[in-house]
């Protein structure tokens, strides 16, 4: 045997310690990245839903309310529950809307309901003149009521 001592291979307790500092910095690096971007993607969800939701209602609302014999007012709602009725067409045809607890927009015409739009919470429709004001509120978190303008002419102006 020589005077040398053989050295044992691993690491030693400091680099085993950087090392492991090196890997927490960058996990956190990542999580707070894939964070952001799940915060992101769930807002845009919500957009895109609410969009969705006053597309649907906007479109049909907006037919029948163009068509209306007379410009129906009120406050549609699930709680507490209203409707608002209006009817067009000869012979007439009476054309019923409501929210349910599931947040739908339902129509209801000769009495056959169906889903006009989904994720509804409210819905105001007055008439200041011959425009019926139509406000949507989707049922989103944090979306914003959007107000339409709906001609009305079939009864004349007034």
């Amino acid at each position: 045997m020589t005077g040398r001592r053989q050295q044992e291979a691993g690491f030693t307790l400091v680099e085993t310690m950087v090392g492991m500092a090196l890997v927490t910095v960058i996990t956190l690096a990542l999580a707070g990245t894939f964070l952001v971007a799940s915060r992101s993607l769930t807002n845009e969800a919500r957009i895109i839903s609410a969009d969705t939701a006053v597309s649907h209602a906007s479109f049909s609302l907006t037919r029948d309310l163009a068509s209306a014999a007379t410009i129906p007012t009120g406050v549609i709602s699930a709680a507490p529950a209203s409707t608002v009725t209006l009817s067009y067409g000869s012979p007439p045809v009476s054309v019923v809307y409501s929210i349910d607890a599931s947040n739908e927009l339902v129509r209801t015409v000769g009495g056959v309901a169906g889903v006009a739009a989904r994720g509804i919470s409210s819905v105001a429709i007055s008439a200041p003149g011959c425009y019926s004001t139509v406000t949507i509120q989707p049922s989103a978190v944090g979306a914003a009521a959007v107000t339409l303008n709906v001609s009305n002419r079939p009864g004349g102006c007034f």
